[in-house]
């Protein structure tokens, strides 16, 4: 176990050279060509299928790629990247063959119609970040449904509400390309961590804006970190130049992100939570936004006080 453990930390200590050498291994297709990143979110996958001796999650990889790439290149990339796995020893014909057998190569097909599949990108992409990191996971999923709460408190459409609730569960994404070391340490980080930390909203956004059926939220992935005041990343957008779904989801994240466990720190209270998002309110975020989720945090508690009132 401890040799299959090392050989995963290695693959993905060093996915950025094996990603960069497989795709110039690849056969040119007029389809085009796999992307680095891509390769390195499968690289990623691998890790984890050796740690956890399972090929579920390059499966669930697949399963992220099919709606941008024909079975083909897929096919490819799990069969190269195996390769440069096996080539440090550890034969991985398993993982081959589930993937072959669940998705089976027809030529030039892609596993489902690209429009009737982003149900199937969307769970592909979410198993990839479970086997990656739960906790990210199960936050993603939580601030998707802040945010479908604090989108009808704004009584925005359903369509748009809906939009908005996928980019919460998408929003942490990049994540699978954040190093292990800084994904998961116990104590802050260092400012060259954070450096790197911060690089995921633009990750998440180009592993999206590569998948025809998830494109759409690749801009609001990206900009989650901006801040009203133009002090976020990755571009230092400020006010309204910052998209009305990416100021949603800021608040709906930070929010979550305060009231749960960090190997890092404790969750905070509630009403303390509250007291910050008004610190940042107008700096940090959207003032409305702030405005709309305070209100509708202490709504239960306002109900509370007049249902008391009248006994």
């Amino acid at each position: 176990m401890d040799g299959r453990a090392a050989l995963a930390r290695h693959l993905v200590a060093t996915r950025s050279e094996i990603a960069q050498a497989i795709v110039e291994r690849l056969p040119a297709r007029p389809t085009g060509q796999a992307s680095a990143l891509i390769a390195r979110s499968l690289i990623s996958a691998l890790g984890q299928a050796i740690e956890t001796s399972s090929p579920d999650p390059v499966v669930s990889w697949a399963r992220m790629a099919h709606g941008a790439y024909p079975i083909a290149t897929i096919h490819e990339l799990v069969c190269a990247t195996c390769d440069a796995a096996a080539e440090a020893g550890e034969p991985l014909e398993i993982v081959k063959a589930n993937v072959a057998e669940a998705f089976p190569l027809a030529p030039g097909a892609r596993f489902d119609d690209p429009s009737r599949s982003a149900g199937n990108v969307l769970d592909g992409v979410l198993a990839m970040l479970k086997a990656r990191d739960e906790a990210t996971c199960a936050h993603s999923h939580a601030t998707g449904a802040w945010c479908r709460r604090l989108a009808e408190q704004m009584l925005l459409s359903p369509a748009s509400t809906d939009f908005i609730v996928k980019c919460g569960i998408l929003h942490d994404i990049g994540k699978i390309a954040t190093p292990d070391s800084i994904l998961f340490k116990p104590g802050p980080l260092t400012p060259e961590e954070w450096q790197v930390m911060q690089r995921h909203a633009a990750f998440g956004a180009e592993i999206l804006a590569q998948l025809p059926a998830l494109a759409a939220y690749a801009p609001v992935v990206r900009a989650h970190h901006e801040r009203w005041d133009g002090r976020g990343y990755p571009y230092g957008l400020r006010g309204e130049e910052i998209p009305l779904e990416a100021r949603v989801v800021a608040v709906a994240d930070a929010f979550h992100a305060m009231i749960s466990f960090r190997p890092y720190r404790p969750a905070i209270g509630q009403r303390e939570a509250m007291a910050i998002l008004r610190e940042g309110r107008g700096t940090q975020w959207d003032a409305n936004v702030v405005d709309v989720m305070i209100a509708m945090l202490e709504a239960p508690r306002s109900s509370g006080t007049r249902e008391a009132a009248r006994r």
